[in-house]
């Protein structure tokens, strides 16, 4: 049972970690431009690269970043938060990165967290952009948050 109460509030009480310089800013994909708007600003305000993966790339550019311009755009395969985590951990060994932002959903921050760490060890702080006023996550999204915890940490690790 205490098991159970500590993923819940692991899940449930989402929080962001402090940024501390970091090279790239990595905006997940899905949501809404709520990720994008987050990580553009973090990468303006550390002078740090833009990366916009799968759907990010599409609000990136409605926010005036393009691919291969003012941002790299990432693929991850697969695509989804444990791929995104991999294909991270590859940009980091290449361009020789030692920190990394990622932005994503409030509500997404303990999965993200958690999935990037065991790629990339603390060498990653995670944000949560807050949806829109009057968008609310719903009761599926909640529920693929909270099994996506056990998951992630057994049958679905990222690396």
């Amino acid at each position: 049972m205490a098991a159970v109460a500590g993923v819940l509030i692991y899940v449930v009480v989402p929080y962001n970690d402090a940024v501390e310089a970091p090279d790239a800013v990595i905006v997940l994909g899905g949501a809404g431009s709520e990720r994008a708007r987050l990580g553009i600003a973090l990468a303006e305000e550390y002078d740090a690269t833009l990366v916009l993966s799968s759907s990010a790339a599409h609000f990136g550019e409605q926010l005036g970043r393009r691919c291969a311009q003012s941002a790299i755009c990432i693929m991850p395969e697969p695509e989804n938060t444990a791929g995104e985590a991999v294909a991270v951990r590859q940009l980091m060994q290449e361009r020789q990165w030692e920190r990394v932002a990622v932005a994503t959903s409030h509500f997404h921050t303990a999965r993200a967290r958690l999935l990037f760490r065991q790629c990339l060890g603390d060498r990653v702080a995670v944000v949560g952009a807050v949806r829109s006023e009057g968008q609310s996550v719903g009761t599926a999204r909640w529920l693929k948050e909270v099994a996506g915890v056990p998951a992630a940490i057994t049958f679905r690790r990222a690396c």
